[in-house]
């Protein structure tokens, strides 16, 4: 009996204990808000404030459960807030008698970070973001649950919320590692990031210490390896993965706008980097955009307040249509110069220094082979230089520039086709009337805000030389021939064929949209012909002269060789041609029009 009522004391007794060590005991919220300050207070310029009540429990863990608890900075502006909170406090202290939580977690927490100010705007003495992990040690970890984390920025016009916070930081103790795993519902995107940083204490002294970042949502992935330095601004060195599937998507969930210059809408990179939100330079880069890859370098300084891109970029094989998108179309549904603004998007938002080679270049639909290539954007002024490619079996080269004036588009143009196949390349601009090898020069300037105001104010030269080639469609032989027997009839006799050439000479001044014939030759061992006239750009009309004479065999013409005289007016796509034929002094006229 005696053993029974002893084990039954003993029973009663750890009955009593346990009871009693899950029971909350209640506790001073001012002298519980003194303690967190004296455990977690390591930085004066954080405030842990008072909570509005307080419990104390020993099983299964020594743990102060609190109601409200308070992060304020030294202004009392709040940083963190929680409805409840459970720190989980360390025995071997409590045994000693002090108050050291070793972990927290916190449920339905709200964090207000204002990019802005102290501590998170990285200002001279204000530690930085390294700043709130100290205000948390000794805490070995950090848990969240449910919270609500808002991001304001008065400069850069940011007030945003992320809900449904929940995850988990530890390593918070000085001279831990500091693992985090993190979610969130960003504007209804899950957004998750994770990663760690070996010595958050050595990169808050502007150290680099290595770190590892993972961001996984739809509108955006990235993962970075390396180095990170957290002093007054954040800087890294490391390899970075990146993609984003939809530029425009992401732009539109920022609230911003996408960048004007491209049309594609995805970008991969895998690159080194080393920099910070000021300078960022990224080697071995790889870029992918709208099925286009790219390798090189890149370097982004941003101190001067506008952004400065400069690199080299290679590839082996480029398009540029599904990078910028298609061209501006010239011409209006009837056929006329379009009176439609021109769309050049502004580009005095940053400065652009970037060389560009490509084995195969596609330029619109021209082909180009080894080609090597400048764009510099400077004071919104657009710079552009082919400085060598092999073209039509030739090489060309040349340069454009672009400037707003106003409202209008200052543009000037120049370039040279040297020893190629003309006849492609005419065929190229849908005008398939001539082959031969030679070359092509031209140097224009137009000023206007729209195609139809620059055409009209075309002005510069352009010049064609062409050798053993054939003037297609017009068989000018065939016609002199013929008018020896009897008036020609321009239909029948001239479209047979076409008329060969040994040397082609064509050159034009252009004014005010109208380009005039300054040369104009063409030389066989049958015939022999001279064009002048103008070409109106405006209207698209022509109004030539070609007047052709007979040769012989060695080129020259005899004092009976028959000639022909066409008068060539009107719309480029339906001209019509009137036929003057004469043999000798006396020769007869024949009036022939075509269209």
């Amino acid at each position: 009996m005696r053993r029974r009522f002893a084990w039954g004391s003993v029973l009663t007794l750890v009955i009593t204990l346990a009871a009693c060590g899950f029971m909350r005991w209640p506790l001073s919220a001012l002298k519980v808000g003194d303690s967190l300050n004296a455990a977690l207070g390591a930085w004066p310029r954080l405030h842990w404030g008072a909570p509005r009540a307080a419990t104390f429990s020993a099983l299964p863990w020594p743990s102060v459960r609190i109601v409200e608890v308070r992060l304020d900075d030294a202004y009392g502006v709040n940083l963190l807030s929680a409805p409840a909170a459970r720190l989980n406090l360390s025995l071997v202290d409590l045994l000693r008698g002090r108050f050291i939580p070793t972990g927290a977690i916190l449920v339905s927490p709200t964090v207000s970070v204002d990019i802005d100010r102290p501590p998170f705007a990285g200002a001279p003495g204000s530690g930085g973001p390294v700043s709130v992990a100290r205000a948390l040690a000794p805490l070995t970890s950090l848990s969240l649950s449910n919270g609500v984390l808002r991001l304001v920025s008065a400069k850069r016009g940011v007030d945003t919320l992320i809900n449904k916070v929940q995850g988990r930081f530890d390593g918070l103790t000085i001279g831990d590692q500091l693992r985090f795993n993190l979610s969130a519902i960003w504007r209804n995107n899950h957004v998750s990031v994770a990663g760690a940083l070996s010595d958050p204490e050595t990169a808050a002294k502007g150290a680099p210490s290595s770190i590892l970042l993972a961001l996984d949502s739809p509108l955006a992935k990235l993962a970075f390896g390396g180095k990170a330095a957290l002093a007054d601004e954040f800087s890294a060195e490391g390899d970075l993965t990146a993609s984003i599937p939809s530029i425009t998507a992401l732009a539109a969930f920022l609230n911003t706008e996408p960048p004007p210059v491209l049309a594609a809408d995805d970008i991969a990179i895998t690159a080194k980097v080393k920099g910070g939100p000021r300078a960022l330079t990224l080697s071995d880069a790889t870029l992918t955009s709208a099925g286009q890859k790219v390798d090189g370098a890149l370097a982004i300084d941003a101190a001067g307040g506008r952004p400065a891109i400069s690199g080299t970029l290679a590839a082996e094989t480029l398009a540029l249509s599904p990078l910028l998108g298609p061209p501006q179309r010239l011409l209006d549904p009837s056929g006329g110069w379009s009176a439609k603004p021109f769309i050049l998007a502004p580009l005095r938002a940053f400065d652009l220094d970037l060389r560009l080679s490509a084995a195969h270049l596609d330029l619109y639909g021209v082909k180009l082979a080894s080609a090597a290539a400048s764009v510099i954007v400077n004071d919104g002024k657009l710079n552009m230089s082919l400085i060598e490619a092999g073209a039509y079996g030739g090489s060309l080269e040349g340069e454009a520039a672009v400037a707003g004036v106003g409202r209008d588009l200052k543009m000037s143009a120049s370039g040279e086709l040297v020893d190629a196949d003309l006849g492609a390349a005419i065929a190229d601009f849908g005008w398939p009337v001539a082959t031969g090898r030679g070359g092509a020069r031209f140097d224009v300037e137009a000023s206007g805000a729209s195609p139809a105001a620059a055409v009209a104010s075309v002005s510069g030269t352009a010049s064609l030389e062409a050798a053993d080639g054939a003037i297609l469609g017009v068989n000018l032989e065939e016609a002199l021939r013929r008018s020896l027997r009897r008036p020609i009839d321009v239909e029948r006799d001239m479209r047979l064929g076409g008329t060969a050439f040994d040397k082609l000479d064509v050159s034009l001044a252009l004014t005010d949209g109208r380009a005039r014939v300054e040369r104009g030759s063409m030389m066989s061992r049958g015939v022999t012909a001279d064009l002048n006239g103008l070409i109106d750009l405006v209207a698209r009309t022509w109004a030539l002269r070609l007047n052709a004479v007979q040769t012989d065999a060695a080129g020259e013409q005899s004092q009976d060789a028959a000639r022909l005289t066409l008068d060539i007016a009107g719309p480029w796509s339906e001209p019509t041609i009137r036929a003057i034929v004469g043999n000798g002094p006396t020769g007869s006229v024949g009036d022939s029009p075509s269209r």
